[in-house]
């Protein structure tokens, strides 16, 4: 995350003031209503006067830290007193230890299957943070053969299965250039899932493979199948926990953001608005209401991070709720959870 600048002409806050901007926003996300000055004196036991905290509430709001949403004392917190909450005063704050326990405890019940990874990664991140989860498979630039396996279902007629490093499997029914037995093609795929493993539809069809005519007949329908793979949408957004983020009560009976979020979740949508505004590198991002570039998630918050392998195998995932998210959970949430991926795929890949 990037330090945050104040807007010129913004005063720096004051640690009194920084102090009740806190006590604000933790009230207000444990609440979820506007909070006054007595409400910090008698739960926080705060040492000021509530004179003294109201003076201090009215210059967060003229600083814009801070708003009235309605004619009471009772204030919330803006995005921009969200953030910088979550940038100078929240600290860095770890996933508590029995949580971390729980989640590799989960992933250690699963085998080894990326699409099992990622349903029980979206669960998990939603439990554990509370809000809507969004997770990616990993993904190479272009589809590498891991395995591939030959099948003669007729003389003439087989199947080509192709499996690609991150887990893709693709089958092609074939018409062989001659007639063909399994004990032919067994021995075949063999050689070409050793000497092709790892390369992508270029490295396969500039391969020198000798002038059998069916080996050559499949080394093109390997190249071909991993064309195909490239040009395909490969990404897939898997989430959980809608209904959790939709409980909330900023969005009771608002049935427009729960089609707005939906309609972002499903398909392309949402990694289409949010990558392009991804920093490289794998730390925590936040989009805090209008930050976001979608206008369908003003009103939310959303914690991203990527994960993968030497910035090579790269996927994402977070979380998305309101703005009035626990900030701190989710961060760690996420955090954790990307740590937790990328070694899960660094073995995968390695394998």
């Amino acid at each position: 995350m990037t330090d945050p600048r104040l807007q010129p002409g913004d005063k720096a806050l004051t640690d009194r003031q920084q102090a009740i901007l806190r006590l604000i926003v933790q009230e207000y996300v444990s609440t979820g209503r506007p909070v006054g000055s007595k409400a910090l004196v008698e739960r926080y036991g705060v040492r000021f006067s509530s004179a003294t905290i109201r003076n201090e509430m009215a210059e967060l709001e003229i600083g814009g830290f801070i708003q009235s949403p309605h004619t009471s004392g009772g204030r919330i917190p803006t995005d921009k007193g969200y953030r910088y909450f979550v940038h100078n005063l929240m600290g860095e704050v770890e996933l508590p230890s029995n949580d971390q326990i729980m989640i590799r405890h989960q992933f250690r019940q699963v085998e080894v299957q990326l699409d099992q990874w990622m349903e029980l990664a979206a669960a998990t991140l939603a439990g554990v943070a509370g809000n809507v989860s969004v997770v990616t498979a990993p993904r190479l630039p272009t589809a590498r053969l891991r395995h591939v396996e030959l099948i003669a279902l007729q003389p003439r007629l087989g199947l080509l299965i192709l499996v690609t490093a991150e887990g893709t499997v693709r089958q092609m029914m074939v018409h062989w250039p001659t007639d063909v037995e399994q004990a032919d093609l067994s021995p075949l795929a063999d050689r070409f899932a050793h000497e092709f493993r790892g390369m992508n539809a270029d490295e396969v069809i500039t391969c020198e493979i000798g002038a059998d005519a069916v080996a050559l007949f499949v080394q093109e329908q390997i190249e071909r199948a991993l064309r195909g793979l490239d040009a395909a949408e490969r990404t897939e957004v898997h989430h959980s926990g809608l209904e959790l983020t939709l409980a909330q009560p900023e969005f009771a009976g608002v049935a427009a953001e729960a089609q707005a979020l939906l309609g972002l979740l499903r398909g392309g949508s949402f990694l289409n608005a949010m990558l392009p505004s991804l920093d490289e590198g794998p730390d925590v991002q936040v989009f805090i209401g209008d930050e976001n570039p979608a206008e369908g998630l003003r009103n939310f918050g959303v914690v991203l991070s990527t994960y993968g392998v030497g910035g090579e195998v790269t996927g994402v995932l977070g979380v998305v709720g309101p703005t009035r998210m626990a900030y701190g959970r989710s961060i760690s949430s996420v955090r954790y959870m990307a740590r937790l991926m990328s070694d899960l795929v660094a073995d995968l890949y390695s394998a």
